[in-house]
């Protein structure tokens, strides 16, 4: 049963403006939607979250990916947690169900304890949806049209980690980009090193466009963000070997890079204006680091260390950063310098990103606890919403709805 504690000032994801219904709608096409930010505008209005409004649509397997959205269709993988079949499906958010499925044996192999075999998000837009996954010999890219007809497949070769394969594929251009980082460290014996590589893939035919080698040393798993300077298209990365970087991505050519981190990179590099934001860490948090780099200045703005996190990408508004460390510590920080507003403990361990819809920053955590905030420059607790699910996921929405990928199952919350 879903409890629901003082769920005051949310947010409205029904009333949009006559001038926003004339425009084109804007859909979650990626990991963290529109531009990687997640961000959704809309107004704070009182909304109780309603049991019977949600809609829960079972799945096959189980995953920790987030879903995408195009039209009135939901895409997401999954898996077997048995034999490794993976899963590429879309959901129907209309009528409430899976609109098609196709399944695909995969091998088992060493994974995270935290992780699974479906734990990257699709890509998709006007020309179809693009899954991604790899094992111990095979990087897996797929793509599909809206209906769920392949288009076509690459094989990438040998992927090499300890945690297993996480990163998810982005559409930008007519290119399909995806970060095929591995693990050159700490081996287990008579494994050979892998390769860090930036691959731009055609979207039309998935044959290679261009392929940058990365320095290698620990996999990390970021989605690049986008930055458009003097009609030049840039993706902005962050890896342990190569720091927070741009790449052309025209040509995969380096454009600028910073040397700033040491440890692994699990979250997505946030890009505000020209301040590229981006983190380092580990599991214990105690040497978590996240560094504000003004690409155009070429320097560091500021540096976070306490509370800083490691898996859950930074979400800003209004000159405000938001960070939800994995230990549940939030901070509200400004991007001008880093000063600190406030710094909370919410509690809970968090694999999932905030995202922030209207005036609500919120976040999910791993035992299916929703916490919103008041994302504002004061600390104001808006409600927190008891679900008994098991999700590792980020959190994704439409115009009408919030989407909660759960373990085993697609949440659709309408209000």
């Amino acid at each position: 049963m879903i409890a629901i504690v003082s769920l005051w000032a949310l947010f409205v994801l029904t009333n949009a403006s006559q001038a926003q219904q004339d425009q084109e709608p804007e859909y979650w096409s990626r990991f963290r939607g529109p531009e990687g930010r997640g961000v959704v505008d809309s107004h704070p209005v009182t909304w109780p979250w309603n049991q019977e409004r949600i809609v829960k649509i079972p799945l096959p397997g189980s995953g920790i990916g987030s879903p995408v959205v195009w039209g009135d269709l939901a895409f997401l993988m999954s898996a077997s947690p048995d034999d490794a079949t993976r899963y590429a499906i879309a959901v129907d958010l209309k009528q409430g169900a899976v609109s098609w499925q196709q399944s695909y044996k995969s091998q088992t192999h060493r994974l995270h304890a935290f992780s699974s075999y479906a734990s990257t998000t699709p890509a998709v837009d006007g020309t179809g949806v693009v899954f991604a996954w790899g094992d111990p010999e095979h990087v897996i890219v797929k793509k599909f049209s809206h209906s769920g007809r392949e288009s076509w497949t690459r094989d990438l070769g040998r992927y090499v980690s300890q945690h297993g394969f996480g990163t998810s594929p982005m559409l930008v251009d007519g290119l399909v980009v995806l970060l095929n980082s591995q693990d050159a460290e700490e081996l287990e014996p008579g494994v050979e090193p892998g390769e860090d590589r930036m691959i731009a893939l055609d979207s039309e035919t998935g044959s290679t466009v261009w392929e940058t080698p990365l320095p290698t040393k620990r996999v990390c798993y970021g989605v690049p963000a986008v930055r458009v300077h003097h009609g030049r298209t840039e993706l902005v990365c962050a890896t342990t070997g190569q720091g927070i970087f741009g790449i052309d991505a025209k040509t995969g050519q380096i454009l600028w890079h910073h040397d700033c981190f040491k440890l692994r990179v699990c979250a997505s590099p946030l890009l505000i204006g020209d301040l590229a934001i981006a983190s380092h860490g580990s599991m214990g948090g105690r040497d978590n680091l996240l560094v504000a780099y003004d690409i155009e200045q070429q320097q560091e703005r500021f540096r976070i260390q306490r509370a800083a996190p490691y898996v859950p990408t930074p979400v800003a508004n209004g000159g405000l950063l938001f960070l939800w460390s994995d230990t549940g510590i939030v901070s509200c920080v400004r991007l001008g310098d880093g000063s600190l507003c406030w710094s909370e403990r919410i509690g809970g361990n968090f694999f999932g990103s905030p995202i922030i819809v209207g005036d609500a920053l919120i976040n999910v955590s791993d035992v299916g606890q929703v916490t919103a905030l008041a994302a504002s420059e004061g600390f104001q607790k808006i409600g927190t919403l008891e679900t008994g699910a098991m999700v590792r996921s980020t959190l994704a929405a439409t115009p009408t709805s919030l989407l909660l990928r759960t373990d085993d199952a697609l949440w659709v919350i309408q209000p």
